[in-house]
């Protein structure tokens, strides 16, 4: 059995800078666990491939490069690009412990995952970047979804990281010093009920800036910068704030961006004196928030009272990822 996984990634402060239209590009980011999880294993069955796609409870036959209505394009799309050998039937099992949707970028943590594990299947050697932007091309190249770099660097590497976008699709990532005050219990990922897709956000934006110009992004570069300056000088309160500014200039974007939602949900959290909060990835109706409490005890009774808000709302346990996409085991 070949065995992958992939970090997902929340906070990314300067998001949106990393797309085709908003650079140049800075993004921190901080990769969390748990993510998403492929394996790969020989079979005796008929079929080249038998897809499990877990989260979804669908599981069917697929034969890679046939011309199909795909069910699930990218994992199909994925399989296409790097097929397995075709002397071994094969049963191709994804899960995620995060929900589709919700902006954490679990669908590139899900093309990272499956094609590393597909690579090792293959018998080949890719480094990380490799991956990232393998995953990336399949997304925008292939499948003719908008997507920045971030979320598949994130997912491929790992860790606390800023990001600086080169040229669309590339990158360069530094990681940054480990802070434990920032890990979790500290943050709770909140999950808001409902998935959005994040292709047609990024398609309203991209409206959006066609009539006010593109400085509206130098905002969310300056979150980055803040965002990278707090976390070398161990500033949490700095930390927050730069949250709460990239927050901001998401809504400056598109007003949408920002959620109801999201919004009920940052007036508690401002009540009750959180140090900051981000909505993660395009935001949009639905999604994500991260929320930065300056104590364990602010951080359980701000859960508490979220999830008595609304019963669609889920606070998602996670913790930071020191590693990236990490493959492990043979085909034999």
């Amino acid at each position: 059995m070949i065995e992958a996984s992939a970090p997902v990634r929340i906070c990314d402060n300067g998001g949106w800078t990393d797309t085709w239209f908003g650079g140049p590009g800075r993004v921190v980011n901080i990769a969390v666990t748990p993510g998403v999880h492929v394996s790969i294993r020989a079979t005796t069955g008929p079929d080249p491939v038998v897809l499990d796609v877990e989260s979804f409870d669908d599981r069917y036959p697929i034969v890679p490069g046939a011309s199909r209505i795909a069910r699930h394009p990218l994992l199909e799309a994925a399989l296409d690009a790097l097929p397995p050998p075709d002397d071994v039937a094969l049963e191709v099992r994804v899960r995620s412990a995060v929900p589709a949707g919700c902006g954490a970028g679990t669908s590139a943590s899900v093309a990272v995952a499956l094609l590393g594990a597909l690579a090792a299947a293959r018998s080949e050697q890719l480094s990380p970047r490799d991956v990232a932007y393998a995953a990336h091309r399949l997304e925008v190249d292939i499948l003719g979804v908008e997507s920045g770099i971030q979320d598949q660097l994130s997912a491929a590497f790992g860790g606390d990281q800023l990001h600086r976008r080169r040229a669309v699709p590339e990158g360069c990532v530094h990681g940054l010093p480990a802070w434990p005050q920032l890990g979790f219990p500290a943050h709770a990922r909140l999950s808001l009920g409902r998935a959005h897709e994040s292709s047609s956000v990024h398609r309203q934006v991209i409206q959006n800036v066609g009539r006010h110009g593109p400085g509206v992004f130098s905002r969310l570069r300056d979150a980055a910068v803040a965002s990278r300056d707090a976390v070398v000088a161990r500033d949490l309160d700095a930390f927050g704030r730069a949250m709460i500014a990239n927050t901001d200039a998401q809504r400056s974007l598109h007003p949408e961006l920002v959620g109801a939602d999201a919004r009920r949900v940052i007036q508690l959290a401002a009540a009750q004196g959180a140090v900051g909060w981000k909505v993660n990835g395009a935001g949009g109706d639905g999604g994500s928030l991260t929320i930065l409490s300056a104590t364990p005890e602010a951080k359980a009774a701000l859960e508490r009272q979220v999830a008595a808000m609304d019963t669609r709302y889920r606070v998602l346990p996670i913790q930071i990822s020191s590693v990236g996409l990490r493959v492990r085991g043979a085909l034999e």
